[in-house]
């Protein structure tokens, strides 16, 4: 895929994401997703929906080798904001160079190549690929929907906030949210497109604010020890966004399975 040939000049990227939602959002995620899924679609992950979930954490796991950690996140500021970030890569080389490019992440790009990786799974019929193809594709737009991935200030390092990205998409999961209270969001064929990423990136970017003003409250409330009343505080103000979010992402993962199913031609299991 082009995203993976240029990344073969990665430079060494420090400083940025780590694991976005842990372990248990991510297999909620990839739960929610293929759970919402029915009809010709649906059949090829009958019986299988394990297997989705036990992968959805695996490209965290990639992240030893230097090229993988930019698919994980974008820092949308280095282009003016998440509505100014090209619909290609070559486009956003062009406007910011290469160097600059791998350095401010490539998610929406990295999403888009795991559709197409997808279909061409579907393509070839093969049923061990479309399953592993869909689980690694929750886990990256599983990250599109973290607030704190979309900007450089990703860990609050600028507003004295250190950690409040694990925080947000890991302490608050942990802590509070059950996945049986989250609701599956229905998926729809042809409302979704290989642009969608962009518009949910601009959705998510605009949370981020709020995400940092949240946290740096609860914090204040309670001094600088986060104890028992700092996460109530917190998740009191972001609980909803993150549920919503978790929701969202199991949706839009799904609309992308059909997406890349059409793109496929459509297969039969």
């Amino acid at each position: 895929m082009m995203l993976r040939l240029l990344a073969l000049s990665v430079l060494l990227v420090s400083g940025v994401p780590g694991a976005a939602w842990g372990e248990k959002g991510h297999r909620i995620i990839a739960s929610s997703a293929v759970r919402g899924l029915s009809g010709s679609v649906g059949a090829w992950f009958s019986g299988q929906e394990g297997l989705v979930v036990e992968h959805a954490s695996d490209p965290d796991h990639w992240k030893r080798d230097r090229k993988e950690p930019p698919r994980h996140f974008i820092n949308c500021d280095v282009y003016g904001g998440p509505a100014s970030v090209p619909f290609t890569a070559e486009e956003a080389i062009g406007l910011v160079g290469a160097r600059r490019f791998h350095k401010a992440g490539q998610l929406p790009w990295t999403v888009q190549d795991q559709v197409r990786s997808l279909a061409s799974a579907f393509r070839d019929r093969d049923r061990g690929r479309v399953l592993m193809e869909a689980s690694y594709l929750s886990h990256y737009v599983g990250d599109l929907h973290v607030p704190l991935h979309t900007l450089s200030n990703y860990d609050g390092k600028d507003t004295g906030q250190r950690g409040v990205h694990s925080r947000w998409e890991t302490g608050l999961v942990e802590r509070y949210v059950e996945p049986s209270s989250l609701r599956v969001l229905p998926t729809a064929q042809g409302r979704t497109t290989l642009l969608s990423p962009w518009r949910w990136l601009q959705e998510t970017y605009s949370m981020s604010a709020l995400v940092l003003a949240d946290d740096q409250a609860a914090g204040l409330a309670r001094g600088k020890r986060r104890g028992g009343a700092y996460w109530t505080i917190f998740w009191a103000s972001q609980g909803s966004v993150v549920k919503g979010q978790l929701e969202r992402a199991g949706q839009h993962t799904g609309e992308l399975i059909i997406l890349a199913w059409e793109m496929g031609g459509r297969p039969k299991a």
